[in-house]
């Protein structure tokens, strides 16, 4: 490594955020470290990712744990000596709680910088200011967006709890698949006799009853490539590969574990395939790789007795597949397809549903 500091990146590598959360620091700051230790791990919407040291050297930390630091941004340097300068200010953790936003001049806490950072707010706004306290950029944010106004809301008691890291995570991924989209929904029954009588040709599926239309989802996509495909820039933009996720969300909260190549798998594989990450999820060593580039979604909520719902798309993707449970007195269920309209319409959400009917109920025979 050369004499000048070397600046190690939150990596953008099956990281699907714009921002994560910095869970703990494996290195203490200044402290030694060797090429390839462990400096830091980091939460993401969907798992905890380790970030090593590319070079030895010492290392120099540029956040604080529990902050919300941007994909791609600052997370520390890698010096040579334990006190070599740094070519811009740089917050210490273990200092009395106040940072400096690289390049900009600005003085933040703490609780500035996290709500800077989640709210994608310009630090240069507050140029000039002195120390920018949490309190400032919620003035601000309630001036230019109107965040935090409860005017309307007199003689009653607000308490304002923060949300989970990984449900705001959550929120932005989910978010930026609906604001720029057009959202549209179809639904069509599935017989049920025949649903059952096909998940018991195979003994896995008894586990994982959910693998028979992902896999014939996953298969049906290749009829249907622009349901595997998303909107950019008025492009439709085709996905080469089927990798379909499957929703979780039980005592560890939501995640989307991801198989891939299910069109090039056949139902057993993918059935087992199911079940090792749904493990995965319960023992919580699902890992980044296993949770990204998912190019479709399956949403089976038959479980808890729902009947109807409305699938959120998610980011990058052009629709979701839902499966319901089904209703008082028929021998029926809903497949419910929300999808982008953008990039298809509803007679050809039609046609895919129809087929994966068809597709479930031959399996039966």
């Amino acid at each position: 490594m050369a004499n000048d500091p070397l600046l190690v990146t939150v990596p953008k590598e099956n990281v699907n955020d714009e921002s994560v959360r910095l869970a703990a620091w494996r290195a203490a700051d200044r402290s030694a470290v060797r090429q390839g230790d462990v400096l830091a791990e980091l939460e993401t919407s969907k798992a905890i990712i380790e970030v090593t040291a590319p070079a030895s050297g010492h290392v120099r930390h540029a956040a604080g744990e529990g902050a919300s630091v941007l994909v791609g941004g600052p997370l520390c340097y890698i010096t040579l000596g334990a006190d070599d300068p740094l070519p811009l200010p740089v917050a210490h953790p273990d200092g009395p709680g106040e940072d400096a936003l690289a390049g900009g001049g600005v003085r933040l806490s703490k609780g500035a910088k996290e709500l800077i950072l989640r709210e994608g707010v310009d630090a240069a706004v507050f140029a000039g200011k002195g120390l920018v306290s949490a309190r400032d950029v919620r003035e601000h944010l309630h001036r230019v967006r109107g965040i935090g106004d409860a005017s309307h809301l007199k003689g009653l008691t607000i308490r304002r709890v923060e949300l989970p890291a990984r449900k705001l995570a959550e929120v932005r991924g989910l978010s930026q698949g609906q604001n720029a989209g057009l959202a549209s929904m179809v639904s069509l029954a599935c017989p049920l006799a025949a649903a059952k009588k096909a998940l018991g040709r195979l003994p896995e599926l008894a586990a994982t009853p959910s693998a028979l239309i992902v896999s014939e989802a996953g298969r049906l996509l290749r009829k249907f490539p622009i349901l595997n495909a998303y909107f950019d820039a008025g492009l439709a933009c085709t996905y080469d590969e089927v990798h379909v996720g499957f929703v979780i969300d039980a005592r560890r909260g939501l995640r989307v574990p991801v198989v891939r190549d299910v069109d090039k798998k056949d139902l057993k594989a993918v059935a087992r395939e199911m079940q090792d990450l749904m493990l995965a999820y319960e023992e919580d060593s699902l890992t980044a790789e296993n949770l990204s580039n998912g190019t479709f979604t399956v949403t089976d909520l038959s479980g808890e007795g729902v009947m109807s719902f409305q699938p959120l798309i998610n980011q990058r993707q052009a629709a979701i597949l839902g499966v319901a449970a089904p209703r008082p007195q028929t021998d029926a269920f809903d497949l419910i397809l929300t999808f982008d309209h953008r990039l298809t319409e509803g007679r050809t959400a039609a046609m895919f549903l129809r087929d994966l009917r068809d597709r479930v109920t031959a399996s039966s025979s």
